[in-house]
């Protein structure tokens, strides 16, 4: 597959070169006088009369460039079918596109600032912590010490959610315009008052967590309130409390660990070794968007997109996060994770991003935003991302219907969902047309690949019978239904919703999926849910190595889906029976034509089950031979960033 994809490249009728020893003044582009940023290298193709025959490629040569704003393309940036413009790695060297803001001037606290208020911080904090100064309000998610994520100060050191964390508790009148007023456990706000910079990883569902602001702390009332715009509130569900872990506090402050205070201007580590930071290179992201693709949207009327743009072999690494209670309101939060991304894409058509590397994003890796058509991913390693690997959504249900026909293929992404942990390696709402195939996807909190829609009920309904809401009580930006486009009195059922909902004939064939599902619970390696119809699930494989299996299945049809062709899926994956199917009792009996996934509604449409298999003892028989199969036809997969060594597909999974 991978000789495929280089298949039809034209040679470029123009080459720039960009070098960070470069000059923009000076260069003119040549390799004996290159530019050093891509803005100028962007505006002396703006410059050109007329793009050359073959396009122009512009090679970045090796080394490190720090962006220091989003580089942005626009339709005047396109290339023509056959000339495209691309940007890319010079051949042989490795070219790194990243944020970096460096932080300097570690110092020890003083006896004073020992003395002081410090919001908590033990003793033992006190004398080991060393301080920087950053500019007052500047609140960033990561540290990184040479290049190595540090961990965030946690009050719970363990990610097991289940057994170790303590609950927050609400009741429905508690959503209001400040955000949700959570109650706290006796002590776990003390010596917090006046602190701004906390968050709280909650669990609002076994299958969805927030990251949200934690403002107005009132320890002797053990009362803060919850700030997040993700529309993933269950009301009702808070009486009895939700898990929660405390984060970015100097209260609980451990070794290894650090804490930023924007209101001080101020960060706080604790070096695990007890070593002089100063010796180290500490830096934080700076940017959200390193690269983004912005054409003509729907105020516009959709006249002009980027064009015929590719970009190949360059790696993206280490941006931020927007926190959640400054979420764009126009941005879709339907599943509790943050859209944006580092290489985001709005307004585009036939555009590729080949061979590239995406490391540590503070969101998504890429993203492909409401219009966005004939697009492709091939080749990428994905990793490290705050949220998940590729998210491709269009516009809410309704009757625009204008993200389709990309292929996602041969792509390696694993660990992902690092802070949103409903993340998935691919996911899909409002899109359709799709391939993905010969991928390999593993080390995930949730799914692999997950294709959703609307609930019809809350078609039919309008806002008010959607049942989550954000912290603020609003609901809209669940779904971003377009509601002047449905005529809800005609949605009677699953069957009558299906010309809102923009996510059918995506097809999943041929990707391996290891170790899916390790952290939240309710969904599968493969998993949909109230989307569009005739979709194909074929010939995936997997295998998860994990004891506790509540809640997990393999394949996961869940709610009101109909029109799946699911066949030929092996799966060797700890567990029994249950670790299969579906969202209740009904489904997966034998290899009939025909089977009703889903347990709310017998009348949804044919579903087709087809031998399919799911072990948790014996290797499925063929098992090995499919991952050998995708193995090859992927030719391999890019792993160069940590955590990717087993990008062979092979991992502990035995042998036939």
């Amino acid at each position: 597959m991978k000789d495929r994809q280089y298949e039809n490249r034209a040679e470029a009728g123009r080459i720039l070169m960009i070098a960070p020893d470069g000059c923009d003044v000076t260069g003119d582009g040549s390799a004996e006088k290159p530019f050093r940023t891509p803005e100028r290298a962007r505006d002396e193709i703006r410059a050109m009369e007329a793009l050359p025959e073959g396009g122009v490629t512009v090679f970045f040569r090796a080394g490190e460039y720090n962006l220091e704003k989003t580089f942005v393309l626009t339709p005047e940036d396109s290339g023509r079918e056959g000339a495209p413009i691309v940007w890319a790695a010079y051949p042989g060297e490795e070219v790194s596109l990243v944020s970096k803001e460096p932080v300097t001037g570690w110092r020890r606290l003083t006896a004073a600032e020992k003395a002081g208020d410090l919001f908590g911080m033990s003793g033992e904090a006190r004398e080991a912590v060393w301080v920087a100064e950053i500019p007052v309000g500047r609140r960033f998610h990561d540290l990184y010490e040479n290049g190595v994520r540090l961990p965030n100060s946690r009050m719970i050191l363990s990610d097991d959610w289940q057994h170790t964390w303590p609950k927050v508790r609400a009741t429905p009148g508690d959503f209001g315009p400040e955000g949700l007023r959570g109650r706290f456990d006796p002590g776990v706000l003390d010596g917090l008052d006046g602190w701004e910079d906390a968050e709280i990883r909650m669990l609002t569902a076994i299958w969805w967590n927030v990251n949200a602001v934690l403002g107005g702390i009132d320890a002797e009332g053990r009362t803060a309130f919850i700030r997040s715009g993700l529309t993933v509130f269950y009301p009702g569900s808070m009486e009895n409390g939700r898990e929660y872990n405390l984060m970015n506090t100097p209260k609980y402050l451990t070794r290894g660990e650090w804490c930023v205070d924007s209101a001080r201007g101020r960060v706080y580590y604790w070096p695990e070794k007890g070593g002089n930071p100063n010796d180290s290179v500490l830096f934080a992201p700076g940017l959200r968007e390193l690269w983004r693709f912005q054409g003509d949207e729907e105020a516009q009327g959709w006249r002009r997109q980027v064009r015929h743009v590719a970009l190949r072999g360059l790696r993206f690494l280490y941006t931020d996060r927007v926190p959640e209670d400054e979420l764009d309101p126009g941005w879709l939060t339907r599943n509790g994770e943050n859209p944006d991304g580092m290489i985001y894409m709005q307004g585009v058509d036939s555009c590729a991003v080949e061979d590239c590397a995406l490391g540590y994003s503070g969101s998504q890796g890429i993203v492909l935003d409401h219009y966005a058509g004939n697009c492709s991913v091939t080749g990428c390693e994905i990793a490290h991302a705050s949220s998940g690997g590729i998210y491709i959504t269009g516009y809410g249900p309704g009757a625009v219907d204008v993200n389709r026909h990309h292929r996602i293929a041969g792509n390696h992404i694993h660990h992902a969902g690092l802070d949103y942990m409903h993340s998935c390696a691919v996911q899909i709402f409002g899109s359709g047309d799709n391939v993905l195939e010969y991928n390999y996807f593993h080390d995930l909190p949730y799914a692999a690949v997950s294709v959703i829609g609307m609930i019809w009920t809350h078609m039919r309904g309008g806002p008010d019978a959607i049942d989550t809401q954000n912290a603020y009580g609003q609901k809209q930006t669940m779904y971003n239904a377009r509601w002047n486009e449905i005529d809800r009195s005609a949605v009677k059922d699953y069957l009558s919703a299906l010309p809102y909902q923009h996510s059918g004939r995506n097809v999943t064939r041929y990707n391996i999926c290891d170790n899916y599902m390790q952290v939240l619970r309710d969904g599968g390696a493969l998993y949909a849910w109230c989307s569009g119809r005739d979709k194909v699930w074929r010939h995936n494989c997997g295998y998860r190595a994990f004891t506790d299996d509540w809640g997990v299945r393999a394949i996961h049809i869940d709610d009101w889906e109909g029109f799946n062709t699911i066949e030929e899926n092996l799966f060797h994956a700890s567990g029994a029976t249950d670790n299969s199917q579906t969202n209740g009792t009904r489904g997966g009996r034998g290899d009939g034509e025909r089977t009703d996934l889903d347990v709310w509604d017998d009348t949804l449409g044919d579903n087709v089950w087809k031998r399919n298999v799911i072990t948790a003892d014996a290797l499925p028989a063929g098992y090995a031979a499919l991952r050998a199969e995708i193995r090859e036809k992927a030719g391999g997969w890019l792993s160069v960033l940590p955590g990717g060594d087993a990008a062979d597909g092979g991992g502990d999974w035995g042998r036939e």
